[in-house]
């Protein structure tokens, strides 16, 4: 029997009912997750200058950008710098600076540009506050002449007060002492509260006053809202190019170094259509001028999750074209608090040449639930990782590494004279030891789910060995 105009009326208005009944219900599940920022806890910073942090602004072979923190009194930051170019001498420069508040109180935040530097050369530097002087710090330019240089690159780290995520960073730093620089791929802090910048910096110690830190924002380091906000310590704490799109300055940008252009894209910055495609249209202009040897580009989330319950199809569709068209070489993320390998995605012109290899790792003491994607040759969950990449005129060796410094992954992007890529991967097999559900899941899943997950587990570690 045919419905009749006020029973098809009265249909719609159910479903409209149940639509926002529903949604009502989702908001106010997810209502802390989505919208709450919790107060700031009020802080009172150090007249002695701290968290001193070293970066690049502008040309990597002959520049430094040097940031500090300290009370609102002393409104005067100086920098002292010396090396043997110097011929004993010192030069002292007056600190731009400026003042911060939040809701939990206010800061003076410094930063002075060292233009013409040597390559090669090290140097010696010192930042005051008024008349409070820190110790001296040193820092070694690269050697232009020579295309070789390493990195180390670090996943989320979201670590509470008071944590350990300083032992991976000085364990990697460690295992490469000679690195040219750290790479941080967001989520550096658990909220964006001064407290837990504070912690990020005790961390790192004296490695973020002698190696250059770059990094991307990741969803921790943004104030959560209908609208999300950049926290304003960002770049205050971090002297990026300004190189990036309008709205995104210093955090989409990108860094030439010896014979690699760093991408980085703010992907938490992603909130509407206006803004996807502003990040597209510019980072399409950036790989149409690109003409470094190798190209890689970081992300806090990836295009390929490692997660139960999440997939990023957004990122693909505005980004996955460009990388196959401009031959990203490699894609750095974070975010999903395990590790994943993706290196056998089909380039999107759709021939047999090996394409963009993707990475998504973290630092973390919180873990995540792992997914078992066909898209992943590499998986790992509850352990925490740091990543080395050395590079060379020819060569991308890349290696990860767990907190006890053992060898979990690694491969070799090579490249012949004609830029034709191969790769080659070390002999480390999955181990279903790196595999197990994690505690939560234990807790939160039935049984019929355990077992699901451990049927998945063996599947994927028969494919994937």
């Amino acid at each position: 029997m045919e419905k009749g105009p006020k029973m098809k009326h009265t249909t719609k208005r159910t479903i409209w009912v149940g639509v926002a009944i529903l949604t009502i219900v989702v908001i106010w599940i997810k209502w802390d997750s989505w919208f709450y920022n919790p107060p700031e806890p009020v802080y009172h910073p150090s007249p002695e200058p701290g968290r001193i942090l070293i970066s690049w602004s502008g040309d990597a072979t002959n520049s430094r950008d040097v940031t500090w923190e300290g009370d609102t009194i002393n409104h005067q930051g100086t920098l002292q710098v010396t090396g043997k170019s110097f011929n004993g001498d010192t030069t002292t420069y007056n600190a731009k600076s400026k003042i911060l508040k939040t809701s939990g109180g206010a800061s003076a935040f410094f930063r002075v540009a060292l233009r013409n530097l040597n390559g090669g050369e090290t140097y010696q530097y010192r930042v005051a506050n008024g008349n409070l002087w820190s110790d001296w710090y040193s820092f070694k330019m690269g050697n232009v002449k020579d295309s070789t240089f390493s990195f180390i690159y670090i996943g989320d780290v979201q670590d509470s007060i008071n944590g350990s995520a300083g032992k991976l960073f000085h364990r990697a730093s460690e295992s490469r002492p000679d690195a040219d620089f750290m790479l941080f791929i967001g989520d550096m802090i658990e909220r964006p509260h001064d407290a837990y910048w504070g912690e990020w910096f005790r961390s790192g110690g004296n490695l973020f006053r002698t190696i250059p830190i770059l990094a991307t924002p990741g969803n921790h380091e943004y104030h959560k809202g209908v609208i999300q906000r950049l926290d304003e310590r960002w770049m205050a704490h971090f002297p990026f190019p300004q190189n990036g799109p309008e709205n995104f300055k210093g955090r989409a940008c990108y860094w030439d170094y010896q014979n690699t252009r760093i991408i980085s894209l703010d992907s938490n910055g992603i909130q509407s259509l206006p803004s996807a495609l502003e990040q597209r249209k510019w980072l399409k202009s950036v790989l149409e001028n690109t003409h470094k040897r190798w190209i890689i580009v970081i992300m806090h989330h990836p295009l390929y999750s490692t997660s139960r319950g999440r997939d990023y199809f957004y990122l693909r569709t505005l980004f996955k074209s460009l990388f196959d068209q401009y031959n990203v070489d490699l894609v750095l993320s974070g975010h999903d608090h395990s590790y994943g390998r993706a290196a056998h995605i089909p380039a999107d012109q759709g021939d047999d040449k090996p394409g963009t290899v993707y990475i998504v790792t973290h630092a973390s003491p919180k873990v995540y639930d792992l997914k078992f994607s066909d898209k992943m040759d590499k998986l790992a969950s509850n352990t925490q990782m740091y990543q080395i990449l050395d590079v060379s005129a020819d060569s991308i060796k890349f290696g990860a590494f767990t907190t006890n410094g053992s060898p979990f992954d690694g491969f070799t992007i090579r490249k012949d004279a004609a830029g034709i890529k191969s790769i080659s991967y070390q002999q480390l097999p999955n181990n279903a030891k790196y595999l197990m559900p994690t505690n939560r899941f234990l807790r939160t899943n039935s049984k019929k789910d355990i077992e699901k997950y451990n049927l998945e587990r063996d599947q994927w570690l028969k494919n994937n060995n």
